[in-house]
């Protein structure tokens, strides 16, 4: 009976022991998704691991592209190294004194042209290339009498010149510049080009006449010549005769044929422009404006342009995704 006293307690503690660590070892298994215990064997304790939810089930995880900075129209800031492009529209205005043309010819008067065309700039590092086609009128807006260079002032040696040639231009400007303000640049260089001449150039001889319709810088009146025989006095300026080195009577609206033809209309013009002078602003940074001054073969001009930025198209199409 003593014997079966003493074990009662035993049992009972040894049961209480087993109970409680049962107790601790559910307390401490990990339930988070994935994890065992080092050392445990699920199939072993009879426990089955907690399975991770389908894909489906998690939430998507979506990240947005970096966002562009935002363009700034007003930053006119054009790097070192780097190529701009502009494209646009120009005019220019020539004007050919009278003084200048007296040069090569006396009377005359002055003589106003106009030009218009489209332009491409390439700019880099402070200098632009600018290449254009133009097209220029070259016309006297009616009949101006001309005394040929170191003849004597009778009438044989006057004539009436009457033009409407035009000519279509492919040019260059080369323009250097210094900033002498953020939006705006001192603009110096040259221009060439190459044009070719069409259009009609009228020549007329003339005849003194106390009634006639043109009326020179002697003070002395004159009439065109339809004829041979319209001048009655001694001069005979509407023949031939009267006129040295002329073949062919340039009466009646002559009109003058080209130089590969024999004649004094030309073909072809060279544009030169040396030298030109300008100021190039850009107030935002897709547009430039420039005004310009300077002289050329054909007298002095101004010219005005306006051009579009091509820099956000390109980046566009240069950018990577």
């Amino acid at each position: 009976m003593r014997a079966h006293r003493l074990r009662l307690p035993f049992i009972a503690s040894t049961i209480v022991f087993v109970f409680s660590t049962s107790s601790y070892a559910q307390q401490t298994t990990p339930t988070s998704i994935g994890t065992k215990s080092p050392g445990t064997n699920p199939a072993s304790t009879g426990s089955t691991p907690l399975a991770a939810p389908p894909s489906s089930a998690m939430p998507a995880t979506h990240v947005d592209p970096p966002a562009e900075p935002p363009s700034d129209s007003k930053d006119v800031y054009e790097k070192p190294g780097k190529a701009y492009y502009f494209v646009g529209a120009r005019y220019r205005g020539t004007i050919v004194p009278k003084f200048l043309m007296n040069i090569f010819v006396d009377g005359g008067k002055t003589i106003y042209s106009n030009t218009f065309g489209a332009e491409l700039d390439i700019r880099k590092d402070g200098f632009s290339f600018i290449p254009s086609i133009t097209y220029t009128e070259y016309g006297t807006g009616g009949d101006v009498l001309f005394l040929e260079k170191g003849k004597p002032d009778t009438a044989n040696n006057w004539s009436l010149v009457n033009s409407s040639l035009k000519g279509l231009y492919v040019n260059a400007d080369l323009l250097w510049s210094t900033k002498v303000h953020r939006n705006v640049d001192f603009e110096y260089g040259v221009g060439v080009g190459l044009g070719a001449i069409f259009g009609s150039l009228v020549t007329n001889w003339v005849y003194e006449k106390a009634d006639g319709p043109y009326q020179a810088d002697n003070g002395k009146h004159y009439a065109p010549c339809r004829t041979e025989n319209d001048d009655p006095s001694s001069v005979h300026a509407c023949t031939k005769g009267a006129h040295s080195n002329s073949s062919v009577a340039k009466v009646n609206q002559y009109e003058e044929p080209s130089w590969v033809n024999g004649g004094s209309k030309p073909n072809v013009f060279i544009h030169l422009a040396v030298p030109q002078f300008g100021v190039r602003i850009k107030p935002v940074k897709d547009f430039v404006a420039r005004l310009t001054v300077g002289f050329s073969l054909t007298g002095f001009f101004f010219g005005l342009s306006a051009n579009y930025g091509l820099e956000k198209v390109l980046d566009k199409k240069t950018q990577k995704p």
